[in-house]
């Protein structure tokens, strides 16, 4: 005997999962002994005794009509948690949870030790990073597949998914070029129908003459019979008479089926679920009328509830229910480390700082208003004694690197260093030669890390050590173990979209206290931006420098090719130099331009005699160096690439952009790539050649042609194709959910920042009972993103 909590929460599911099959075999033992024993423990439901004790003689109508009636009443009680001594089979033994390692049978019970998995299962599940119970229970499907109802094969249709039910009545082998075809005829008395086995000859076994099937597939007529190869079956016997309409489809892996995953899964939900806590507050899951986080968890895997629709479009109070817990926690720590950073004292930087005087002195041209505003407000940040957190947006060309670099000198005049860290390593290489320039005669020292190792790399590392340089440009590189900034004052992150929370954490552990300043040119809608940078204060450019003159834009088809090319070729005659862009490196779909033949094709024919490069970023980084610095000397006329380009570049001579399959682009991506152009004195030009077959795919050629304003893109390029795509690439370094996308579920996500306000106003350590364990899992799935580790 064990002794097991068992509370009416767990009773309901259990019901529920009951009325999914009538069949008393929801729990292990039986569900009439179950609930008459759990009844009986606590001296209620003289109404039902009767009834469980007949529960297998009931008609189904009866037994529906019974946990009808046993739910209801249920529900109306409130739940005392009564203690009950059960045989509970269901449970591990002693001797099983000896096989569970450390982990005791909870939720960080390794895979391997889970029944049904073996060493090579495990490895395929640790290659869909599954590795613990709790990773199992929080695999969440794909989406899922509505099998119908049950129909007799005289009615299949052959739309869509549709379900038969008959008996196998042959089996024969097909002799076909790669080797005999198993096919299996089904038949149920009104029609038969041929299930053709690619690749599953197990099937012989399994479905031998005699037995019955219930088959669900894509139907079609083949030579005047019912065939289907796409399906799925279900053996129907007397215990297994129930077939699940709605089914859950998972990422899978090589070797590993939807059904063996299935199965382990729905062990471990058996066997583990009971362990998860429950987050929320009870008056909260009450007021949005969420699931319980267990029942939540249990409809997403085995849904009772819920419409296929409802699954598939994320938005069943199950997936609302997840969805919200891991933004409310997501929240709560950005605005929990928000504090920490404000709560947070360091040394004010130099208020009048002569290098950022001596700077402004040489530079040939007037700040703009807006880069103005954003320089003071980093400028308080910095003489404030608190540290700085904030993130600088603004369109392409509006002089953010300017504004940062402002910052940086007012760091390297206080006496401490920065770091500056880019996505590529071109535009690192081309900062590096552009500050090298601008600052060698102020006395700056400035060093270029990127990746690779070589005597140069480290030496640079060792003067960083000793603090011999002020500013460092680098990539990734800069996050490496064995770099140390004795001195670090700031961090600057460029491009904030391709780095992440996590990131920017690792790169601030380089020094005790260092500020941050992390820049985007893809405009983010404020809301977005509130809540995915929740740790940080927002300043805006929102003006670009005087003479900057506005790109030009035209859209035509690619059939129209050769006009866009004639443009060019003027314009290179003129002595400019041209961009051509392109969505892939090699012929990957057969109406795909492609960097390779792009190139061969405009040195035959369209701009034959030109001095035409290619670049991509599956070329070696010394050979993407040489070629943009030949590019940028004027020794290529025509530069043909991938949207490697599309971040930073800045070749002032370049006044004309070709991008080809322009639909392939999203609109912030397209943006983006025509800011390289036009950066220089003469106006640039950007054309557009699209097949432009969808309403969606025409209107964002529209709007292209029509605004060269950055926020106003971002806006209907979240309009028109919604978060998930917003940057063209996923956010990186975001912390892993389990289900919830901060794009997709952004109005989720939005509702969480706000929730998540209303809790620390009145709670700001959360130390409230009922909010005890949203401050446990903050620090367990959160903590290391947090300033100084858990909260305490």
């Amino acid at each position: 005997m064990i002794e097991r909590k068992i509370d009416r929460e767990l009773v309901l599911k259990i019901i529920e999962r009951e009325k999914q099959r009538l069949d008393n075999l929801s729990v292990f033992g039986g569900f009439s002994n179950f609930l008459s024993g759990w009844f009986t423990e606590r001296g209620e439901g003289g109404d039902f005794y009767s009834l469980l004790l007949n529960y297998d003689n009931l008609t189904l109508e009866e037994r529906s009509k019974l946990l009808q009636d046993m739910e209801e009443k249920l529900k109306s009680q409130s739940d005392d948690g009564d203690i009950l001594k059960v045989s509970s089979p269901d449970l591990p033994s002693p001797e099983k949870e000896k096989s569970f390692s450390d982990g005791e049978g909870n939720l960080s019970t390794p895979v391997r030790y889970i029944k049904g998995v073996g060493p090579v299962l495990e490895k395929k599940l640790n290659r869909l990073e599954i590795k613990t119970a709790e990773d199992l229970i929080f695999f969440f499907p794909r989406y899922y597949r509505d099998r119908g109802e049950v129909k007799p094969i005289s009615q299949l249709r052959g739309e869509g998914w549709e379900t038969i039910q008959g008996v196998v009545t042959s089996q024969s082998r097909v002799a076909t070029r790669r080797g005999p075809l198993l096919k299996i005829a089904v038949s149920d008395g009104t029609g038969k129908i041929n299930l053709v086995c690619f690749n599953r000859n197990y099937l012989a076994k399994t479905l031998r003459k005699g037995v019955k099937v219930q088959v669900s597939g894509n139907f079609r007529r083949s030579f005047g019979n019912w065939e289907v190869a796409d399906f799925d079956y279900q053996l129907v016997t007397k215990e297994n008479h129930r077939w699940d309409r709605i089914i859950p489809i998972y990422s899978l892996t090589e070797g590993l089926s939807l059904k063996k995953l299935q199965s382990i899964i729905y062990y471990a939900l058996d066997n583990f679920l009971g362990e998860v806590e429950e987050i929320l507050p009870s008056s909260l899951v009450a007021r949005h009328n969420f699931l319980p986080k267990r029942v939540a968890i249990e409809e997403l895997h085995r849904p009772s509830r819920s419409s296929v629709a409802e699954l598939n479009s994320r938005r069943s109070r199950a997936h609302l229910t997840i969805i919200f817990e891991e933004f409310l926690l997501f929240a709560l720590s950005l605005k929990i480390r928000r504090q920490e950073l404000a709560d947070c004292e360091v040394p004010p930087c130099v208020s009048d700082s002569a290098l950022v005087k001596n700077f402004l002195v040489q530079l040939p041209f007037t700040l703009t208003s807006a880069q103005e505003r954003v320089v003071k407000e980093i400028h308080e940040d910095l003489v404030s004694g608190r540290l700085m957190n904030r993130l600088v947006q603004g369109d392409v060309g509006s002089g953010k690197t300017l504004v940062a670099l402002l910052g940086a000198l007012q760091v390297i005049d206080s006496g401490r260093q920065v770091a500056f860290m880019v996505p590529t390593e071109i535009l690192a290489e081309q900062h590096y030669n552009r500050f090298k320039d601008l600052l060698s005669s102020l006395g700056v020292r400035v060093g270029l890390l990127k990746g690779g190792t070589n005597k140069e790399k480290k030496k640079l590392i060792e003067e960083i050590r000793k603090g011999e340089v002020d500013l460092v440009i680098g990539t990734h590189a800069l996050i490496e173990e064995n770099i140390t900034f004795p001195q670090l004052g700031l961090t600057i992150v460029d491009e904030q979209h391709r780095f992440g929370v996590l990131q920017r954490a690792k790169l601030k552990e380089k020094a005790s206290i260092p500020h941050l300043l992390v820049m985007t040119a893809t405009p983010i809608p404020r809301t977005l931006a509130l809540t995915l940078y929740g740790d940080l204060d927002i300043s805006v450019v929102d003006e670009k420098p005087a003479g900057r003159k506005p790109v030009t834009t035209l859209c035509f088809s690619l059939k129209e090719r050769f006009k866009a090319y004639n443009r060019v070729r003027k314009q290179i005659e003129e002595g400019r130099q041209a961009f051509v862009v392109c969505p892939a490196i090699e012929e990957s779909e057969a109406e795909i331009s492609n960097v390779v033949e792009v190139t061969e094709l405009l040195r035959s024919s369209w701009l034959s005699g030109f001095r035409i490069e290619m670049i991509h970023g599956k070329l070696p980084s010394r050979e993407k160096e040489e070629i943009m610095e030949r590019f940028s000397r004027g020794d290529i006329d025509v530069l043909v690439a991938t949207s490697v380009i599309e971040v930073g570049i800045d070749i002032p001579n370049a006044s004309v952009m070709v991008i080809e399959n322009a639909e392939r682009f999203g609109l912030a991506q397209l943006h983006q790539l025509r800011g390289r152009i036009g950066r220089g004195e003469a106006a640039g030009l950007c054309i557009l050649l699209a097949e432009a077959r969808t309403e969606e795919a025409r209107r964002r050629m529209e709007i292209m042609v029509a605004t060269d304003d950055g926020f106003r893109i971002a806006e209907e390029d979240l309009r028109l194709r919604g978060p998930g795509e917003f940057y063209g690439v996923r956010q990186h370094g975001v912390p892993e959910f389990h289900l919830a996308d901060p794009f997709e579920d952004w109005s989720i996500l939005e509702r969480a920042n706000e929730e998540a306000k209303l809790i620390l106003d009145e709670d700001p350590e959360l130390k409230r009972e009922e909010n005890r364990l949203l401050k446990k899992e903050i620090n367990r799935r959160f903590g290391r993103y947090l300033e100084f580790g858990e909260i305490s």
